[in-house]
């Protein structure tokens, strides 16, 4: 049957004109390491006298190439999509290759292929083992340089020595390593690719200095990402038909499952970064991840704003936890952080006193029948200062309130000290700094509720200016 298309060589090659140079290398170095090989070496040298540039690839794959007929035939039914682990799917890469070359040879086990302005020519000469394949293409100097920088950025597998121009590429360390089930493609029965999900193991890695953080699927750089790391796939990589990019809603499965397994190698720097709140904002997120990533950004301490109590978070203020606002954190990261039980409301960590409000807790007030002498006479200072003070009569009541972490609490011309705060001590010092420094702080808020206002702290030097000129004029009031 004769065939239903031909190919333009010269067409083919315009469309690929426009990717990197490096593709090249890629293309070959990749198919060449999914087979059977342990090494593979790669030259890449200029043509004197010319705009182009040679790439020589040999590897030791004891079978080499099943059928040549593959490395000509677009399209033609790749062996390696049935299997998730093998980085090709198409069986375009040496073809698109051979689209830009000038000419080219294969040299394999099954025979050899020459191609030149005159065609394709094939021949009986074969290999031993292993295959070689050499092209010569356009290249620039300024191509050879960027080919010679990507190839750096190659993360080669461990158990294949791989070499550029002589210089061995060495495997790197990876920081982290984990199993995760994530998208991939391959082939059902009949041949046609599908969509499905596997575990697979994902390798992470600190970028090299002046490398910018890739994704990768098995060693082959496929989109910068900007993140903190290197992530290198072992399967498929779910690609557009150019390799070079993928979907917005893969990227943000790699980066879930790489902040659950990095967290703790993260820090103050990467907390607020993109890739980090985006993984916050998944409910796939681990509740240590998120916990990580929320200290670095707001504080040990940080607490959530609280609407309930405005009083709570002033107080979470003064005493120098961060106050975390709504805005600072989008709908779907606070629902990570509920999950995850950090950032508690500042009502629940500094709650203020509400003795004074209809829907407050009902104090546990010391009866005056147990007050001791001491008790009495604190009261009756607070009261004859508070009237000199402030104008008004002020009520004085004792409680014992072992939940809040304060001395006393004052509102609306009503004052209560907390005796399980105070201790008995407190009270039976006679009149001391200690009581004159609760007194002057809380009666400040008969004109500002508000700890840190300007208007709080007038009133505090304000009271502390009176209670000096009280004592001055007024000495018997502090002979108790």
């Amino acid at each position: 049957m004769s065939n239903w298309f031909d190919v333009d060589k010269a067409g083919l090659a315009k469309l690929v004109a426009s990717k990197p140079r490096a593709f090249v290398v890629f293309e070959l170095l990749q198919n060449a390491w999914d087979q059977n090989v342990t090494r593979v070496d790669v030259t890449l040298e200029p043509v004197a006298g010319s705009r182009n540039a040679q790439i020589t690839v040999v590897d030791d794959d004891p079978d080499g190439f099943a059928d040549l007929r593959d490395a000509y035939t677009l399209f033609a039914e790749s062996r390696k999509k049935a299997n998730a682990e093998q980085r090709g799917r198409f069986n375009l890469g040496e073809k698109l290759v051979l689209a830009l070359a000038k000419s080219a040879c294969i040299e394999t086990t099954s025979g050899s292929v020459r191609f030149d302005e005159h065609g394709r020519h094939a021949s009986r000469q074969r290999r031993d083992a292993g295959s070689l394949f050499r092209a010569t293409f356009p290249a620039t100097k300024a191509d050879l340089e960027e080919i010679d920088l990507a190839v750096s950025r190659l993360i080669p597998p461990a158990n294949v020595a791989t070499t550029y121009n002589g210089r061995i590429l060495e495997p790197r360390l990876p920081v982290a390593f984990f199993n995760e089930v994530l998208p991939t493609i391959v082939a059902d029965g009949e041949g046609v690719l599908r969509k499905t999900s596997r575990k697979t193991l994902v390798r992470v890695y600190q970028p090299a200095e002046c490398e910018t953080a890739t994704l990768y699927e098995m060693g082959i750089p496929v989109v910068e990402t900007g993140d903190r790391f290197h992530v290198d796939v072992q399967q498929k990589v779910p690609l557009n038909m150019d390799r070079d990019n993928v979907t917005p809603a893969y990227l943000r499965a790699i980066r879930v499952a790489v902040l659950n397994a990095t967290h703790h190698l993260i820090d103050k720097e990467d907390a607020p970064q993109t890739w980090v709140r985006e993984a916050c904002s998944d409910e796939r997120v681990q509740p240590e991840a998120v916990k990580a990533a929320v200290t670095l950004r707001f504080g040990e301490n940080a607490v959530s704003y609280d609407p309930s109590d405005p009083e709570a978070n002033k107080r979470s203020q003064a005493e120098g936890r961060p106050v975390v606002y709504g805005g600072s954190l989008s709908a779907a990261e606070w629902e990570s952080v509920r999950r995850a039980g950090v950032l508690p409301a500042a009502g629940t960590v500094t709650p203020s006193p509400k003795p004074y409000s209809p829907d407050g807790d009902p104090l546990d007030v010391v009866p005056e029948a147990e007050w001791t002498t001491g008790m009495r006479q604190i009261v009756n200072y607070a009261m004859a200062v508070g009237q000199e003070l402030l104008g008004c009569h002020v009520h004085v009541a004792i409680a014992r309130e072992p939940k809040w972490p304060y001395g006393a609490t004052y509102g609306k011309g009503r004052l209560v000290f907390n005796l399980s705060r105070c201790g008995r001590r407190f009270f039976e010092q006679g009149i001391s700094d200690d009581v004159n420094r609760l007194l002057i702080h809380e009666f400040a808020h008969h004109y500002e509720s508000d700890h840190l206002s300007e208007r709080y702290y007038d009133a505090l030097a304000d009271l502390g200016a009176r209670l000096a000129r009280l004592a001055l004029d007024t000495p018997d009031l502090f002979r108790i």
